[in-house]
């Protein structure tokens, strides 16, 4: 077997051509050892003006051989502009090497390709169903497909997941992706009866926002689930101001801080907003808790200052310790859905950063915090208590999104102490197989947000005269 996988130009083109159609054949096979055996062989054979260069960097990086992926398809850029789908494993792998100029450059490209994304078969009496999303924070990140084993793109950042909640076998679903450059209108696509915002956090991407409420303009009279006027208030600095004030609900003090300067003179503009020890820090956007840290005490807060990029936007947060009597931490996720309450889980854990790997870790083999969280799903009403379930339609209230999210838990008072309140949790059903009483709740999510679309749309079909 060669050993470089570069185009070279002593290489035959008719020998690359078989190779490359051994590597397709194999690889549909999903004898992978054998498409990446042909395919490196291929590569090895191909000259720097070989037309197929594309469409071998496309299938190695398929085959999960990224380096030489990334040398063709280069050098395929160099003969012509790439499509759709080069770019955006190129701008995955300059990612993956922390070249971030080039992903976005590579990302700006694909948008002006894909700006929307079409049903392969659109059914001419479903409704059109428009969902809107914005690149301004996202990437490509690289996953495996489970059957076949292929790696492929998959962008991330900023939006909530549809594919648990838009039946695509209901309506014809166009993906529309915006940005200062592309304003998508009716006459790029016409019919449409229905528009679902998907960038969810405004801590996150407020400049998209901005453009999807730049696209919705062009659509003065087509309904919008989840509008961004609304989305953008729901930064952690503006749910502590707004539903702070509640009966019954706490949120933490949250300031934003932007790090310019000298992390001890950040620490003292932190430690004169109030702000006592110990507090979370966490970068501005995110949400799984990656960038997140519990400071203890000056020295502890001022090393991870220190520590961050310089100009990272990053919010410090009061820490409250809610360790229930049980001796853990509990999360308890519910989901509103055009103003009605659905429960989706309730998690338990013996650190204060609770995440769904706590499920494994903790609650797996702890079948009290099970129950605990059955009884949540089956009654979240006497779960909750009166106090507390008011305190949450209070919160939908406020921040009347059609759909969105509140991460709590109570107090020994029964008081509402909120985590966030944002569109940008995720609904799967990840840990159904492992959980099974949590399916029927989560299938009611689906239920209630197709419920909700075709209210909408039949609103929007048979308007009252």
């Amino acid at each position: 077997m060669p050993k470089s996988t570069e185009a070279t130009l002593n290489g035959s083109p008719a020998i690359a051509d078989a190779q490359l159609q051994l590597a397709i054949a194999y690889a549909d096979q999903r004898d992978l050892e054998s498409a990446r055996r042909h395919a490196q062989l291929a590569a090895a054979q191909a000259t720097p003006d070989w037309p197929n260069l594309e469409s071998l960097g496309v299938l190695l990086f398929q085959l999960s051989r990224f380096s030489a992926a990334r040398r063709l398809l280069t050098q395929a850029e160099q003969n012509r502009p790439l499509g759709s789908e080069a770019l955006k494993m190129l701008a995955a792998l300059y990612r993956r090497s922390g070249e971030t100029a080039k992903a976005r450059h590579c990302i700006a490209a694909w948008v002006q390709l894909d700006a929307i994304a079409a049903p392969n078969h659109p059914h001419p009496d479903r409704p059109n169903i428009l969902r809107l999303r914005s690149v301004e924070k996202s990437y490509f990140g690289i996953k495996t497909n489970r059957k076949t084993g292929l790696r492929y793109c998959w962008l991330k950042g900023g939006h909530f997941s549809s594919k648990n909640l838009i039946d695509r076998s209901r309506c014809n679903l166009y993906v529309g992706t915006v940005s200062g450059h592309n304003p998508i209108g009716p006459e790029a696509l016409p019919g449409v009866d229905l528009i679902v915002n998907g960038v969810s956090c405004a801590d996150l991407d407020p400049i998209g926002l901005n453009h999807v409420e730049a696209c919705l303009a062009n659509f003065p009279d087509v309904p919008v689930i989840n509008p961004p006027s609304q989305v953008r208030h729901t930064t952690r600095a503006e749910n502590a101001r707004r539903l702070g004030v509640l009966p019954h609900v706490i949120l933490p003090q949250a300031e934003l801080f932007r790090l310019e300067g000298a992390a001890a003179a950040i620490a003292t503009q932190i430690e004169a907003t109030g702000l006592s020890y110990p507090m979370i820090v966490r970068h501005r956007g995110t949400q799984t808790g990656k960038t997140v840290e519990k400071v203890d005490h000056r020295p502890a807060l001022v090393e991870w200052l220190a520590a961050q990029p310089p100009g990272t936007e990053v919010y410090a947060t009061a820490f409250i310790d809610c360790r229930w009597p049980d001796g853990y931490y509990h999360k308890t996720r519910v989901f509103f859905i055009d103003g009605e309450l659905f429960p989706v889980a309730s998690l338990a854990s013996d650190t204060w950063q609770i995440h769904s790997g706590d499920r494994y870790r903790i609650m797996s083999s702890t079948p009290s915090t099970q129950a605990d969280e059955q009884r949540f799903l089956n009654d979240p009403a006497a779960y909750l208590g009166p106090k507390a379930f008011d305190a949450l339609y209070a919160i939908c209230d406020t921040i009347g999104l059609d759909f969105f999210g509140i991460d709590f838990t109570l107090d020994a008072e029964g008081n509402v102490i909120v985590f966030e309140a944002n569109a940008a949790m995720r609904h799967n059903f990840d840990h159904a197989e492992n959980f099974p009483y949590t399916r029927p709740h989560l299938e009611n999510v689906s239920a209630a947000f197709a419920a909700m679309l075709d209210r909408r749309l039949t609103a929007k079909m048979s308007p009252i005269p």
